[in-house]
């Protein structure tokens, strides 16, 4: 119950800042595409940009923390992804799209980053599992609110859409905005040598794998499902609330796992099995393997992001555990703004989603090779005061 009263807060900023500013844009591609608001290369490009933003949210966040406080960034930062997503209700086409998925891009990485650091600061050593799997339930919430809200206001207005988003975002702010207060020590992120440790790196290095791995899912598991297989835009709404569900649970068994049997041997086993439910999907079409990958896919990209965190608190020197988070979602943010703008390319020549899966599913096994290495590093370094956390 103390998990829960002190990661709260957490839970909704991850709500607001990837699963709506992110993972909501997901169902809503074939929709846009069908109204001609955009074409489906338009669409493609638009994920490309909000993950952009991503990038440039990560790389900022500790500077603006720095500026204002870590508080005050996080509530400005809920205050952007509200004006991001309300914008997009006005539909001017694909370079109006463009500034404000950016920017909700932005937002949400900022919030994934200052929300944890702030709130796994001092966290006990046996609990940073459990409060960040209650934190990044957000996520796995966020999506699986918007498979039930999309489609239905999709089908009424593609403006009541991102209406609904934006109110989406405003509650989640109103309600967290007087839990915001306290402070950590924050370094800017990409100011002097990071000197974060060579196993801190390794697992930043896992958490880019990672986010280039989840691109296709992250981009194009809908429409997939809706157009190339032929299934439609329900049955597509309906994989993309079992990877909400997914979503919802994986970050807490993620954190238990961690808890019980290390966090750098849960990280391993967490990207080995993405790796083959990324890939599923390009190799097995029938419905209960979408199913399957849907689910797995969906627990494991939070479950990832939640068991990175905590182990980059363990590995990170006293004092930098802020900058080397930072550090490792800017280089998460890095690999999948390349990653997206390189599948929608591929995309856009190929005609094809399933040579993208099974590259997916090959950037997340190296991402369980990088985690490996840094265990084994972390325990050469002699870190024995925490070998539980190994």
């Amino acid at each position: 119950m103390r998990s829960w009263r002190q990661s709260w807060p957490g839970l909704l900023a991850t709500l607001d800042g990837v699963g709506l500013c992110r993972f909501a844009y997901t169902p809503l591609i074939p929709f846009m595409i069908g109204a001609g608001v955009v074409s489906d290369s338009g669409a493609a490009y638009l994920g490309a940009a909000n993950l952009a933003g991503y990038l440039a949210g990560a790389a900022g966040a500790a500077p603006l923390a720095g500026l204002l406080g870590i508080a005050r960034a996080i509530r400005m930062c809920f205050a952007l992804s509200v004006l991001g997503l309300g914008a997009c209700a006005w539909p001017g086409g694909f370079w109006w799209y463009f500034p404000w998925r950016f920017l909700a891009g932005a937002a949400g990485a900022a919030l994934m980053v200052l929300a944890p650091s702030l709130l796994l600061a001092d966290a006990p050593p046996g609990e940073r599992g459990r409060r960040s799997g209650i934190i990044y339930a957000g996520v796995g919430a966020g999506i699986a609110l918007s498979s039930l809200a999309v489609p239905p206001l999709a089908a009424w207005s593609l403006s009541g859409v991102w209406a609904g988003l934006a109110l989406g975002a405003f509650l989640t702010a109103a309600t967290t905005w007087r839990y915001w207060h306290g402070q950590v020590a924050v370094a800017p992120v990409l100011a002097g040598r990071p000197r974060l440790g060579l196993a801190a790196g390794l697992v930043a290095l896992a958490f880019g794998m990672d986010g280039v791995g989840f691109v296709p899912h992250n981009l194009f598991w809908v429409d997939y499902i809706a157009r190339p297989l032929g299934l439609g835009t329900d049955i597509g709404a309906a994989q993309w609330l079992l990877l909400g569900l997914g979503a919802a649970i994986g970050p807490a068994l993620a954190g238990r796992i961690g808890d019980s049997v290390g966090l750098g041997r849960a990280l391993i086993l967490a990207f080995a099995v993405k790796s083959l439910a990324v890939g599923l999907p390009g190799l097995v079409t029938a419905l209960p393997f979408l199913a399957l990958s849907s689910v797995l896919v969906g627990a494991l990209t939070p479950g990832i992001a939640a068991l990175c965190a905590a182990r980059i608190i363990v590995l990170a020197p006293a004092g930098l555990q802020t900058r080397a988070w930072g550090f490792a979602t800017l280089v998460f943010g890095l690999f999948q703004a390349v990653g997206s703008y390189a599948m929608a390319f591929a995309y856009d020549r190929l005609h094809s989603y399933v040579p993208l899966y099974l590259a997916g599913a090959g950037f997340e096994a190296l991402g369980s090779v990088f985690a490996l290495f840094a265990l084994i590093l972390a325990g050469k370094a002699g870190e024995t005061r925490h070998r539980t956390q190994f």
